[in-house]
């Protein structure tokens, strides 16, 4: 039977147990209301935004032209709030299920070229107000066929990449979409570029972390929760793709390589 000293050591541990796990979950209640808190105010900052310019459209002195412009950035804020919308939801789900297997998504044979021409529509508004062009060089598409995936969990990735292309980008720079497809791997490859806060090299792993961001990035840009990197390099795992970051020559480049059968042959996620 246990001695009395030997009980007494295992009260201790256990203690010391429930210490730890105090403390560990008082450390996750801290982040939960930090993260709430982020969620909050990214909200508002665009709810805010399209609800001034609708006062100004309310204006009997508005011009057709003045309207036109206010449309367009109320236009970039709803994008930006759905974006972000998205984005939070994604991850509530990969904080309960890393997996995301509670998005039950059908396959589909999703036409990367019209998704990223279209994404690059909806950002192209936001990116007016920089003075920024985003150009898909989009025929060297034409090679490949489409690729198998859960087509919203996707159009999230690429519109993750290009809404930090915009937010991080230069006054007056282009950002440039491009996409190949490799015969020998049977994989498409789509390449993002854009020019503005340098991406350090020992940081390029980093960025894909959760809820990182560079010195510079917190500088210039103090809001920002630093998911959406995450979120995306997580959809392409689960999709049995790659995502990578570097720096050539002044650009800050994403990659994200998938493959054409995507997750053809195995367990799918369906629709209940």
């Amino acid at each position: 039977m246990p001695t009395t000293e030997d009980l007494a050591q295992r009260v201790k541990e256990l203690e010391q147990r429930q210490a730890e796990l105090l403390g560990q979950l008082k450390t996750v209640e801290r982040e939960r209301i930090e993260y709430l808190q982020n969620v909050s105010h990214q909200l508002v900052a665009p709810l805010n935004a399209i609800k001034w310019h609708i006062e100004n459209l309310t204006s009997v002195r508005v011009s057709v032209e003045r309207a036109q412009k206010v449309l367009k950035s109320i236009y970039s804020q709803a994008t930006i709030a759905v974006h972000l919308a998205k984005n939070f939801n994604l991850m509530s789900n990969l904080e309960a299920d890393h997996a995301l297997s509670r998005l039950k998504e059908p396959l589909r044979d999703v036409d990367l070229k019209r998704l990223l021409i279209n994404l690059a529509n909806d950002f192209q508004p936001l990116a007016w107000d920089k003075e920024i062009d985003i150009g898909v060089r989009d025929i060297q598409f034409d090679a490949g066929p489409t690729v198998l995936a859960m087509k919203p969990l996707i159009s999230q990735v690429f519109s993750n990449i290009i809404e930090n292309a915009v937010k991080y980008s230069d006054r007056k720079t282009k950002i440039i979409i491009e996409g190949s497809f490799r015969k020998a791997s049977s994989t498409f490859v789509v390449t993002i570029r854009n020019h503005g806060i340098k991406l350090p090299g020992e940081h390029c792993d980093d960025v894909f972390s959760r809820g990182f961001r560079t010195a510079e990035a917190k500088q210039k840009y103090p809001a920002g929760t630093g998911f959406g990197l995450y979120i995306a390099k997580r959809i392409v795992e689960i999709h049995e793709g790659k995502i990578c970051a570097r720096s050539a020559d002044g650009w800050t480049v994403f990659e994200v390589e998938l493959t054409v059968s995507g997750l053809r042959g195995k367990a799918r996620y369906e629709p209940e």
